[in-house]
């Protein structure tokens, strides 16, 4: 080792002896103070502190702190139970009396309903029943100048029977089987009178289909017997029927057509003029004209 070696190990050596000192010297200065010490009266009051936490402290007047003074000096004084019950209430010992209500004196209670007393009893038979009808409103109007009701007319309109036909005619007679096959194709079907008609939804008879020839019936028993043949068949519609006006002429219409196409003839009217579109649609027109005054 060098010399700078020995003497850096001199100096922390010194450095280190005087720290010790110091610090040795603190301490006999601490324990030398006059108030280090504690009084052994406050240790009592630190305990009794201590002791006494968690206890209820009830607040007690003057008078009562020099009572239990004098009953500490004096062994026979008033217990507690001997101390009238208004100077424990003052003083806090005792439980407060509870003030007196007014409820006796107050007068019982009546009844919340109303009883009304009526000398004069009146049987219920006696008493004017209500009108079955009641008076109309007079707004204000005199009686004198309202204006008479008005009479309701009992009488329906007076709607007479109307008649129309479509009579479907080809160049040649039409034979019975292709009639019967083709009527019965377009939702029409045989009576008992010996004709085809159209029913609604109720069975009542709307539009009726007869034969061209005397009496108009059909062979209905013989529906293949190819000797019997007709010049043409007609299609009748009566109104009123149960089913509305244009409904019912729409439909007799429709079916001439599909009739008239499926035996190859043509349509006429019911003095066998030939059809046009403008007299179908004349029908149609009188249909709902028809309906209309009906109404």
């Amino acid at each position: 080792m060098n010399e700078l070696q020995w003497i850096l190990l001199g100096f922390a050596t010194l450095v280190i002896i005087g720290l010790l000192l110091l610090n040795q010297f603190k301490k006999k200065s601490k324990v030398g103070q006059p108030g280090s010490s504690v009084d052994e009266a406050d240790k009592k009051t630190a305990s009794s502190a201590l002791n006494e936490l968690g206890e209820a402290h009830i607040p007690v007047s003057q008078r009562t702190q020099a009572r239990l003074a004098h009953e500490e000096d004096d062994p026979d004084a008033l217990h507690p139970e001997d101390i009238p019950d208004s100077q424990l209430a003052l003083d806090g010992l005792g439980p407060v009396p509870s003030p007196k209500t007014s409820e006796n004196n107050e007068p019982p209670r009546k009844p919340k309903h109303l009883v009304i007393q009526d000398e004069e009893l009146r049987s219920v038979h006696d008493e004017p029943r209500p009108k079955s009808v009641d008076d109309e409103p007079d707004f204000g109007i005199p009686k004198e100048a309202a204006p008479a009701p008005e009479s309701k007319s009992t009488t329906e309109p007076d709607v007479s029977p109307q008649v129309f036909a479509l009579i479907v005619m080809g160049t040649d007679d039409f034979p019975w089987p292709r009639v019967n096959q083709t009527l019965q194709g377009v939702g029409l079907v045989p009576n008992e009178k010996g004709i085809f008609v159209k029913k609604d939804t109720l069975g009542n008879e709307i539009i009726r289909v007869a034969s061209l020839l005397e009496p108009g019936t059909f062979p209905i028993d013989e529906p293949t017997n190819d000797a019997h043949k007709t010049a043409g068949i007609v299609l009748i519609l009566e109104l009123p029927s149960t089913v509305k006006a244009p409904a019912v002429m729409h439909d007799m219409i429709m079916m001439a057509r599909k009739i008239s196409q499926r035996l190859n003839g043509r349509l006429y009217d019911q003095s066998r003029h030939l059809i046009k579109e403008s007299d179908l649609q004349a029908m149609r027109d009188a249909a709902v004209a028809y309906e209309s005054s009906a109404v």
